[in-house]
């Protein structure tokens, strides 16, 4: 049996944080990822391997995805977590799954995994695609 944090493919090499507010998606970070992450208030300076963010529910998504694809290495991988669509509204998160996959392309990142998080909430990951990533020498 798989630990919960494998499906999250965590760096082998380099930093991971995870950025969010709410309880539910605190408390999920804690169970999933123990201190195999660093729980951070806003993240450092990139570029960052890997980060985990919780989509805010005010404010510009498209704000929110430029900011954080700025602090993304190349190869790196952001994961997005927010409501599923049963728990929205409960939750009061005004997007659809949709606006927040729409808002990560418009940044030019692709979106290329899509796991649960807990039971109220989802995550999408995020990367550079591999046509913009810098190609290795030889």
């Amino acid at each position: 049996m798989k630990a919960p944090w494998e499906k999250f493919s965590l760096p082998a090499a380099g930093s991971a944080y995870v950025s969010g507010r709410s309880p539910e998606f605190t408390r999920a970070a804690r169970e999933i990822f123990g201190p195999l992450v660093e729980r951070v208030g806003s993240f450092p300076a990139g570029p960052l391997p890997w980060m985990m963010a919780e989509v805010p529910r005010e404010g510009s998504l498209s704000a929110f995805f430029r900011g954080l694809a700025a602090l993304l290495e190349p190869a790196g991988s952001l994961w997005t977590v927010f409501p599923k669509k049963p728990f929205a509204e409960e939750l009061k998160f005004p997007y659809l799954w949709i606006d927040v996959q729409k808002a990560g392309l418009s940044v030019g990142l692709v979106d290329n995994k899509v796991a649960a998080f807990s039971p109220r909430l989802t995550s999408i990951r995020f990367v550079v695609p591999l046509a913009r990533r810098p190609r290795r020498a030889s």
